[in-house]
């Protein structure tokens, strides 16, 4: 029996849990890039009002993946109602906007309804400024936590490869974008966040590096 379908018979026997509309593995594990201590499990959980115990479907999640070397397993969640304009309603997540391909070409449902079509196709370009904007505005996040600013600036060189092309976001993809055009700064802040590697720079570099990243984007899409 796999992992999932091992939290898969844990949830349907818990009633607590049994709120959950949804749970969908994503991100690195399904896409085939996953490092072993580096890499996340990434799990979905859409719920139609009342949220579960999410400590007790964590604790779930880790007693099933006994054997696989993550380093966080992560639980974003959201509404179910919310699904049908992720860009303007709840939480606005990465990986339902402007990664939301890869979402959908990259998902394994564990448990119940699959939701995949009830996420709408967003224009790209939309999505490009929709993320530039949030990144825009990340400065007081990083000022409340500096530890996010080489997370916001790893974010920024995804955002890069992602505007020159990168097919998809896989992390040899966005290197080898980023590789391609030049841009060596972006390519090894990029390498350091993939590798959750420090580099030995403050957090005045890194905000200098995504402000003056953040202004050649919004000029590139003025024109």
């Amino acid at each position: 029996m796999s992992f999932k379908e091992r939290v898969r018979e844990k949830i349907t026997a818990d009633p607590e849990l049994s709120k959950i509309y949804s749970l969908v593995l994503f991100g690195s594990y399904v896409r085939g890039d996953f490092v072993p201590g580096l890499s996340d499990l990434d799990f979905f959980v859409v719920v139609r009002n009342e949220l579960p115990d999410m400590d007790r479907l964590k604790e779930i999640i880790e007693g099933c993946a006994e054997g696989i070397k993550y380093k966080l397993i992560d639980l974003p969640w959201e509404r179910l109602e919310d699904l049908r304009d992720p860009m303007r309603l709840g939480y606005g997540f990465k990986f339902l906007t402007i990664y939301q391909r890869d979402f959908l070409e990259h998902h394994e449902v564990v448990y119940c309804e699959e939701v995949a079509h009830l996420i709408p196709l967003y224009p790209m370009d939309e999505l490009i400024r929709w993320r530039t904007e949030r990144l825009a505005n990340s400065g007081k996040l990083i000022e409340e936590n500096p530890d996010l600013a080489p997370v916001v600036a790893g974010e920024v060189c995804r955002l890069i490869a992602v505007i020159n092309g990168a097919k998809d976001i896989s992390k040899q993809t966005i290197l080898e974008t980023l590789e391609k055009v030049g841009d060596e700064q972006a390519l090894e802040i990029y390498e350091a966040y993939v590798e959750n590697r420090q580099l030995n720079v403050d957090r005045e570099f890194y905000l200098e590096f995504i402000n003056a990243k953040i202004i050649r984007i919004q000029s590139l899409l003025a024109n």
